[in-house]
């Protein structure tokens, strides 16, 4: 939590003047000197953080400028509303995915399976936002033309009428259900469950998709298990072993999901709350974020990571008693036990003396610095074999520079004309390995072939993929565009959005009947929006994934090796990453620096990405440093620098691709996420998120297209990964060779 203090509180130093928010026009500069004495903002900047510090210990955590209120009351108001609105989205998910995934497993490679599979890995790659649009869509207007009496809320948290002027009850608790149960009222709980039903289902299928995958994983190894086959040779039905014995073994892995989904759930209020205008947290930060109110956004990015690792503490002690394996009382290295008190210490001189803390904190951090420094040098005399970590940690950030710079592809061309000279200059090793590499192409042709929902991932991946590299000839630019990334405003049909006439259109683009898609309420051609967007997505997938992977690559592996002190330190600020839900934190970059470029965006999407990548290489690499051969290859003395990426890299290497290829549809769902919300690009980039929100004022009016199509672009691209991802690893899987 304080590394999560350190990210808040650098947030708000680059957010420009702190007092913004306590300053009016009125305000004279005695006034002012006043509040930067009271807020210390004329201190040091070490000063200033043990002064942050000690205000979010003692939950002083400014005023909120968006709510006029301090944010504390604000967080405890909105608080009920989000928490609410996601218990009821939980139950639903947990209990609607954990049947369906016991049954998928049950049906594997049948036509129930992939049906479920399917409804699955449609659940990831639906854009929330888009999910809820088309609910409010059919609700206001599909199922208003069919059903006018229902008439079923589509906005707001209750029916503000009932509640507060024809018969208003008192609201204790803030949690409508309760309240309404308290007063005894059958008509408010009715209303108040109404008005959550749209928001929850959107929250639900988002969660619900990722616990039917893992519940089927999970599922899959149970009933491969010893036991259960002995359990089958004493004569229990099937039921009773899939049931009895089967799932409750599977469920305790599941348990670990449930805080990452509790997160998933933080991430989806905040798209969720904005479009239902559901008065909950997330809304209140897409407003704070809009109007740069400061204290609003820290408070929002800090209050999340907290509910995070509440719910990851409550996940791992409820897995230690669904697993008696598991002991929560772990052995605990000196260094933890020191660095937990010294936390402590810290946290406690803060509250009673900054001075204090801030000499303890400064005396801390000298003394880590003095033994890192110390540690290192002399793992370098004796080991002077190692200091290419720090050619490979300088490399990485040289080819991190390079992708966000821009001449990338020109380094990647003259590594490629190397690489085809080491491959001249070992001709005949080649042709005598191609053989085995031509039947495992063999094989995994074969399996692509065996599986439908794989072949389906890789036509859409490679459509996509065309559709982006031809933009120019599918959807040419006019002559007047500077820009072809830009999409063109035709303001002769600003405010009336032209229907769309597919084949059938008897003008050019920009004239009446000419929108083969249709237009927005702005005067974008949507299908010009769509092709060219798909080149936007194209790009800032690659840039993010590869840059992500390469970090993750290099640190994961190194930290999985080595483990120990260099491994500790490695996860724990991974885990100060992981800690605050990743759409939160890269909102709060954009906000804080004030830039929605597209460049901006990137660099905000890696830095959320790479902490979760680089566990799960890290994993690996743990699990690789183990083995036989590795032993083997340390006894005879191969130099870590060659096992690394002579065995444990090229071992990693299903797991880089696998999770690569599924980020390619996660990173575009991001950045059609931060489109959406106004955070990414210019208002006229060419990006599907973009093109959503400006669909999104004319539902009522039954515009459909402005919403659907864009909507529909970012759902096909993220299946059609999340496709090829799920067939990948299975091809790759060592137990589905046969």
């Amino acid at each position: 939590m304080l590394g999560v203090t350190l990210i808040t509180f650098y947030l708000s130093y680059a957010m420009g003047d702190p007092l913004a928010a306590y300053v009016t026009e009125r305000t004279t500069e005695e006034q002012y000197e006043m509040l930067a004495e009271k807020h210390g903002v004329n201190e040091p900047i070490y000063v200033q953080y043990f002064t942050y510090l000690k205000a979010v210990i003692t939950l002083d955590w400014g005023y909120s400028e968006v709510l006029n209120q301090e944010v504390s009351e604000a967080l405890k108001y909105r608080f009920a509303a989000t928490l609410e609105l996601s218990i009821l989205a939980f139950i639903v998910a947990v209990a609607t995915a954990i049947p369906l995934g016991i049954f998928s497993s049950i049906r594997q490679n049948r036509w129930e399976d992939h049906t479920i599979r399917f409804f699955a890995l449609a659940g990831s790659a639906i854009p929330i936002f888009w999910f809820a649009l088309f609910l409010q869509y059919f609700s206001s207007v599909t199922l208003d033309r069919l059903m006018p009496e229902l008439n079923w809320p589509i906005s707001l948290r209750y029916d503000p009428i009932l509640w507060e002027i024809t018969d208003p009850i008192e609201m204790s608790t803030n949690f409508l259900l309760i309240d309404a149960i308290a007063a005894g009222s059958w008509i408010h709980f009715k209303d108040a469950l109404q008005h959550m039903i749209l928001p929850a289902t959107v929250l639900a299928y988002s969660s619900m998709a990722t616990i039917i995958r893992l519940m089927r994983g999970n599922m899959l190894d149970v009933l491969g298990q010893d036991y259960i086959r002995t359990a089958k040779s004493k004569g229990l039905s099937e039921s009773q072993v899939t049931y009895n014995h089967g799932a409750p073994n599977a469920m305790i892995p599941t348990v670990t999901l449930l805080g990452m989904g509790f997160a998933g759930l933080i991430n989806g209020s905040v798209l969720t709350e904005t479009i239902f205008t559901w008065p909950g947290l997330g809304a209140w930060a897409i407003t704070a974020m809009r109007s740069l109110d400061v204290s609003a956004i820290l408070a929002y990015t800090l209050f999340s990571a907290f509910l995070y690792i509440i719910a990851n503490l409550i996940v791992d002690i409820l897995y230690a008693f669904l697993d008696p394996r598991v002991e929560l009382s772990g052995h605990s290295s000196v260094a933890e036990i020191l660095v937990v008190s010294l936390s402590i210490l810290l946290l406690i001189l803060t509250y009673f003396s900054i001075d204090l803390a801030v000499l303890s904190g400064t005396a801390t951090l000298v003394a880590l610095i003095v033994f890192s420094s110390y540690s290192m040098g002399r793992r370098f005399l004796k080991n002077p074999a190692d200091t290419w970590l720090i050619f490979l940690f300088g490399g990485t950030l040289f080819v991190v520079w390079s992708i966000l710079g821009g001449f990338f592809i020109k380094i990647s061309l003259i590594s490629l004309i190397l690489y085809l000279g080491y491959l001249a200059y070992y001709l005949d090793d080649l042709k005598a390995s191609l053989e085995p590499k031509f039947d495992e192409f063999k094989r995994t042709i074969y399996q692509i072939r065996k599986n439908p929902l794989t072949l389906l991932g890789l036509f859409l991946v490679l459509s996509l993929i065309s559709i982006a590299l031809f933009a120019p000839w599918l959807a040419p630019p006019s002559e007047n565009q500077r820009d072809p990334m830009k999409m063109e405003e035709h303001f002769q049909f600003n405010f009336d959005p032209q229907p769309p006439c597919y084949y059938s259109c008897t003008a050019d683009a920009g004239e009446e009947n000419g929108y083969i898609l249709g237009s927005t309420d702005r005067g974008y051609d949507i299908y010009y929006g769509i092709i060219w967007g798909s080149r936007t997505s194209l790009d800032v997938a690659v840039k993010v994934v590869f840059t992500g992977t390469f970090i993750a690559v290099a640190i994961g592996a190194v930290s999985g090796y080595y483990g120990g002190r260099v491994d500790d330190i490695v996860m724990r600020i991974t885990d100060v990453f992981i800690a605050i839900p990743g759409l939160v934190l890269a909102l709060a970059i954009i906000a804080v620096t004030e830039d929605s470029s597209i460049e901006m965006l990137m660099y905000a999407l890696i830095i959320v990405g790479w902490p979760g990548f680089t566990r799960i290489i890290r994993a690996e690499a743990l699990r690789i440093r183990k083995l036989p051969y590795i032993e083997a290859a340390k006894a005879s003395g191969a130099s870590d620098f060659r096992i690394i990426f002579k065995h444990v890299i090229p071992n990693c290497i299903t797991s880089v691709i696998v999770i690569a290829t599924m980020d390619m549809g996660g990173i575009v769902l991001s950045l059609a996420a931060l489109g959406f919300l106004g955070f990414g690009g210019g208002p006229d980039l060419a990006e599907w998120g973009k093109l959503v929100s400006f669909g999104q004022d004319d539902i009522l009016l039954g515009y459909w297209w402005g919403f659907f199509f864009p909507g529909l672009a970012i759902a096909l691209w993220a299946l059609g990964f999340y496709l090829l991802g799920d067939g990948i690893r299975d091809i790759l899987d060592p137990k589905q060779r046969n």
